[in-house]
């Protein structure tokens, strides 16, 4: 089964197994939690792969940190804490924590997101692994339009440097969940609650507020059937916006179990190679977010930090923006065509020694300069420019003529392009 049919059937446990607990008679509040993150431990269980060492623990610590976390994906044996069935993990065995709530409102957003801020504290040292690297490679290829490369060379923004800089922090940091099972009744209202808290936690003087940087936030808040989400290319990421925002936190009424599998399963699929991208699918549909939180580096009192916008959207609007988009190639010309089936056979092209390339690309009138050309080929997100250099930003780039005559290009690495054309031009007859 792939993500959709188990994402489905797990929200579908989750739905009925929340009503029993919500009408249960227990009312002690220990017990209550308790049954809570019981439900969360069972849905985590029932989401990760045999045999790969993991372990599902509860009410454990991260070794040198105080906070006693819920629920942990851990890899590995752990310390035992004496007469008791809670353990002390290393920071690097750690994959995934949940913090659990059986309501999520203004003070349980305050309490969760605290209790997460500072994880990072523990993690500045760990040493990056292979994976992590290939994380924060992906996710600024998807949030820049760069390769990681062009910062050895200098060719970043003061922007985009602090983007490299808290994508590295959170390929480092484990999956950070906030989950709660009840709680606002309506999108807008759950975004309200949030901005509001963080309005009170910026800084609008001297009195510098630290703890708030975009890697301070949790990947994923569920409350009820919403949802935040981070948009860090780990797996999903926004493409930097005009003036240099980076819409990096959205919000969704979609299956909350689907994004909740999705964050876990990338985490999964980088870090142990012998797990197939299969697990994903087809692969070929969006999931609906909306726009909430952007951020950028700006200067505040003479130092650099982030500055945040409140993307605005009325109540009506969120409950419209429900369904599902679907994936397709980008459409080529026959100039684009020609370049990036060139680069997907030789990689690069140096524009400062190519001297046919303008010609070619002006050639028939399709472009008047070779300036018009690379600009029009970089919106194709296929492509960057590093060093005078014109590369790939993808890992397995291939060119397709349809039946139809139209030419596409997609980044083929899961097969995603492969399905793509399978099912459009079996079932549509292109």
């Amino acid at each position: 089964m792939d993500i959709l049919t188990i994402s489905d059937l797990l929200n579908e446990f989750v739905q009925a197994e929340r009503e029993i607990l919500n009408h249960h008679h227990i009312k002690h509040p220990t017990t209550i939690g308790t049954m809570y993150e019981g439900l969360t431990e069972t849905v985590l269980k029932q989401s990760i792969f045999a045999g790969l060492n993991l372990k599902v623990i509860k009410n454990s610590f991260i070794k040198g940190c105080k906070s006693e976390f819920d629920i942990m994906l851990v890899e590995g044996q752990g310390n035992r804490i004496p007469h008791t069935d809670r353990f002390e993990y290393n920071a690097e065995q750690i994959i995934a924590i949940v913090q659990v709530k059986k309501k999520l409102f203004s003070k349980d957003i305050q309490e969760g997101f605290s209790n997460l801020q500072f994880i990072v504290d523990h993690y500045n040292n760990v040493e990056p692994e292979s994976f992590m690297i290939r994380l924060l490679r992906d996710g600024f290829r998807a949030i820049c339009k760069k390769d990681i490369s062009t910062r050895k060379l200098g060719e970043l923004t003061l922007n985009e440097e602090g983007i490299y800089n808290t994508l590295i922090t959170e390929a480092k940091l484990p999956v950070r969940i906030l989950w709660g099972y009840n709680g606002f009744a309506n999108e807008y209202n759950f975004r309200q609650a949030f901005v509001e808290y963080l309005g009170k936690n910026t800084t609008k003087d001297t009195n510098i507020i630290g703890g708030f940087g975009p890697h301070n936030f949790p990947n994923l808040i569920i409350c009820g059937n919403y949802t935040m989400m981070k948009q860090n290319g780990m797996p999903t990421g926004t493409e930097i916006q005009a003036d240099n925002w980076w819409a990096f936190y959205t919000s969704s009424s979609y299956n909350p179990t689907y994004f909740f599998l999705e964050l876990i399963w990338t985490r999964l699929t980088y870090k142990f190679k012998d797990l197939s991208m299969d697990i994903f699918g087809e692969d070929l549909t969006m999931e609906p977010v909306n726009r909430f939180l952007d951020c950028r580096v700006g200067q505040f009192n003479g130092m650099n930090g982030w500055e945040y916008n409140y993307w605005e959207s009325s109540n009506q609007s969120l409950s419209e923006h429900t369904e599902i988009t679907y994936w397709g190639p980008v459409e080529l010309d026959m100039k684009q065509h020609v370049i990036i089936s060139e680069l997907c056979n030789k990689e690069v092209i140096d524009l400062s020694e190519d001297k046919t390339l303008e010609s070619f690309v002006i050639e028939g009138g399709f472009y008047h300069s070779l300036t018009e050309f690379l600009d029009e080929i970089k919106k194709t997100k296929l492509v960057f420019i590093e060093n005078n250099k014109l590369k790939l930003l993808t890992d397995h780039c291939q060119c397709v003529i349809l039946p139809n005559g139209k030419v596409v290009a997609a980044d083929n690495k899961s097969g995603r392009l492969t399905r793509w054309i399978e099912k459009n031009f079996y079932k549509n007859n292109l």
